[in-house]
């Protein structure tokens, strides 16, 4: 546990050093760090921020308490967000509608130290680190529910986009499903071929790795002339929604990245059966197809939902790349916040993919530990 010290110093130094809060006349304008206002709910809120911070530190000294530093940083997580909450309402000025305020890089670099010691102290007490990353967001998310950072110019901009933003996260998981599901479709039947057979292994391993060298927009790119053709020549494959632009050069693009890792787990869990066991159900006459799913397919299953894992984090990921190819997704939300230098339209793109990745990967991991070795 002491590897969690100099976090949580970081984490009780960065706030005073580089500012709790940010705030800016309007949104043209960029907001600078100013000073905590000294009301006593402010007070209170950064006051439990350092007794939070004061239980990681004695956490090191008192490793039996192994809940300690996780429940220590959630706590820290949420009340460093609601004093900077409460100190954002408290520093706008009264009546106006155009100011904005946010956290400044102190609270936004604590943020982040704090959610690398959960992490660490996770992994140290040998658990899943998603887990108990996403119990911390959604202890933010019950915060903001409260009404806690509605004074955040994030915030703000997410309650007058709130239908935009909807449609671009039921896009995204849409975009994400579709491409890993394609990669199955890809991965599956031709793992399941190319065991036993090394020379179809390695024709399909190298063509699968050759894609990982392309750029992701360089891909996606290189697939809008053949499906734009595509779709000129085949008029129902229009009507389908397969096109140059749009969400179909998008999945197929994030799909043909997603076979490489899931191929790689599948041969990998097929392979875990022993040798002798296999031969011993050769022996008591099992077909090629009985020994695959009676056999290989149950003791491997663990290795192939790692695989899964990662590849549906993956896909999650690369899904903000397809509005680059007018796929929508909340790449929309990022790449307009880029194109406008608003910080907070990027931060309301990045944060729900950030969350959707850790509870995708928190669910399969659950799913695996149900999952016998």
């Amino acid at each position: 546990m002491t590897a969690l010290v100099p976090l949580a110093l970081a984490a009780a130094l960065l706030p005073p050093l580089l500012g709790w809060i940010s705030v800016a006349p309007n949104r043209l304008v960029s907001p600078r760090a100013a000073a905590l206002p000294g009301s006593l709910p402010v007070l209170a809120a950064a006051g439990l921020y350092y007794l939070s911070l004061l239980g990681m530190l004695l956490s090191a000294w008192r490793p039996r308490l192994s809940w300690l530093p996780e429940a220590a940083a959630i706590l820290a997580i949420l009340s460093l967000a609601a004093t900077v909450g409460l100190g954002t309402a408290a520093a706008l000025p009264a009546g106006s509608t155009v100011a904005r305020a946010a956290p400044a890089a102190g609270a936004w670099l604590s943020l982040l130290v704090l959610s690398l010691a959960l992490a660490a102290a996770a992994v140290i007490r040998g658990g899943a680190p998603a887990l108990p990353l996403l119990v911390g967001l959604l202890g933010l998310a019950v915060l903001g529910a409260a009404g806690g950072l509605d004074s955040l110019s994030l915030v703000r901009e997410a309650a007058g986009r709130a239908a935009e933003l909807r449609d671009a996260l039921a896009g995204h998981v849409a975009l994400s499903l579709a491409a890993l599901l394609l990669a199955l479709i890809l991965a599956v039947p031709f793992s399941a071929l190319a065991l036993g057979r090394p020379r179809l292994e390695a024709a399909f391993l190298t063509a699968a790795s050759s894609i990982q060298v392309i750029p992701s927009i360089a891909l996606f790119g290189l697939l809008i002339a053949p499906l734009a053709a595509l779709a000129s020549a085949f008029p129902a494959l229009r009507e389908l929604g397969l096109g140059g632009i749009g969400p179909a050069p998008a999945i197929l693009g994030i799909a043909a990245y997603l076979v490489l890792p899931l191929a790689r787990g599948i041969l990998s869990g097929l392979r875990v059966a022993p040798a002798d066991l296999v031969e011993a159900a050769r022996g008591q006459g099992l077909s090629p197809a009985g020994v695959l799913w009676g056999l290989r397919v149950p003791l491997g299953a663990g290795v192939m939902l790692g695989a899964l894992r990662l590849a549906a984090v993956q896909a999650v990921g690369l899904a903000t790349l397809a509005a680059l190819v007018g796929g929508g997704g909340l790449g929309t939300l990022v790449f307009q916040g880029i194109g406008q230098l608003a910080t907070d339209l990027i931060l309301l793109g990045v944060l729900p993919v950030l969350a959707l990745s850790l509870a995708v990967d928190a669910g399969l991991a659950l799913l695996a530990r149900l999952v016998p070795a």
